[in-house]
């Protein structure tokens, strides 16, 4: 069991009767003025009547008093906690959700996934060019990690290839805490990789 600091007791304690003995000093002075202006009233009526008037003056400011006092003095105490309430109605039904085998959020290989989509759709065997002014087809390194070496050196693919490049950058960033089940990001894929404005911000997923 802790024992209590003598120290803060004793320092304390003649700190609180300094305090008490100036209120009393105060009060009692206060009762001396306002006692001795009333022999200053001679007629017998107005003398009771003042009295009266202190009466009141006097019960209205210890009222004030003793608020402030207990006001400072339970402000920061906690109330009695009190009973549970009854239980409340039962919330709507949620949207159905959608089963799936990952133990974990995110889509396996992501990068593998979106390289395949970007690469199928840049591919002349699946999309052909529609005129000779097309520029070359994009090598799957290409996409990946853009530069001349991986672009066959040609200068056309590579600028072509790294907005793409940056693409396929935030949607694996996506994709590693994302919800969706492979196939729906799939899907999204093809949206993001056809037209950029639709998938600007993670939260267009």
């Amino acid at each position: 069991m802790a024992k209590a600091n003598p120290t803060v007791s004793a320092n304390s304690a003649p700190k609180d009767n300094s305090t008490s003995l100036a209120s009393i000093f105060i009060i009692l002075i206060i009762f001396i003025i306002f006692f001795g202006i009333s022999f200053m009233i001679q007629d017998t009526k107005y003398r009771i009547c003042y009295y009266m008037i202190l009466a009141l003056l006097f019960l209205a400011s210890l009222n004030i008093y003793l608020s402030i006092v207990y006001y400072i003095q339970l402000r920061n105490t906690p109330g009695v906690q009190g009973p549970i309430g009854s239980k409340g109605p039962k919330g709507m039904t949620g949207m159905k959700g959608k089963c799936s085998f990952s133990v974990k959020c995110g889509i396996n290989e992501p990068r593998k996934i979106i390289l395949d989509a970007a690469h199928t759709m840049y591919n002349p065997t699946t999309n052909p060019p529609k005129s000779a002014t097309t520029p070359d087809a994009m090598p799957r390194e290409c996409l990946n990690t853009p530069s001349l070496a991986n672009c066959n050196n040609n200068q056309d693919t590579l600028d072509q290839a790294r907005p793409i490049n940056n693409q396929i950058n935030m949607l694996e960033k996506i994709a590693q805490s994302s919800s969706m089940t492979t196939q729906d990001f799939k899907d999204k894929i093809n949206v993001c990789l056809t037209d950029s404005d639709a998938c600007m911000e993670p939260t267009d997923f």
